[in-house]
């Protein structure tokens, strides 16, 4: 479920000062649903979207020359809520891990942007199954409609 405060912190940005980033892999089910938003909304949005996949780290110097002044990281993360929930997470409250299913954690990406003046914002979406070659589950893909209809909307 996608709570109204959510929604709310995101429609407090303009369509002119975010830009969303789409994180994930695909080849672990749930885990694919920012690459999934990420996708979609290109599809709609061609120019407010990035899909970032499994290396984030490769589209820093790109996010870092783009005028938005927000970015919004999407991802599946952990939150132990209900399959499908999504939530605002400030990136400090990030485990670091010895395991990620990126290439570089989300609690490390924040370093890059250290000195730029662009606000990160982590928007989690609860995952239920990221096991290798799970297919992502029909609660998570319809989150991410969800999401991409309030993105939509701003």
């Amino acid at each position: 479920m996608i709570p109204s405060e959510v929604a709310q912190e995101l429609q407090k940005y303009s369509s002119e000062d975010l830009l969303a980033v789409g994180i994930g892999n695909e080849l672990r089910g749930d885990d694919a649903i920012g690459i999934y938003i990420a996708r979609k909304g290109l599809e709609r949005f061609p120019d407010k979207f990035i899909d970032a996949g499994m290396a984030i780290e490769n589209y820093i110097f790109k996010i870092l020359g783009r005028k938005e002044k927000v970015i919004l990281l999407i991802d599946a993360v952990d939150f132990k809520g209900n399959p499908g929930d999504a939530a605002i997470i400030p990136l400090e409250d990030l485990k670091e891990q010895g395991f990620s299913t990126h290439t570089l954690s989300l609690g490390k990406i924040k370093q890059f942007f250290i000195g730029s003046e662009k606000e990160l914002i982590l928007l989690g979406i609860q995952p239920e199954n990221i096991a290798l070659g799970s297919e992502m589950g029909e609660s998570i893909r319809e989150a991410g409609d969800r999401i991409l209809d309030i993105l939509g909307s701003i």
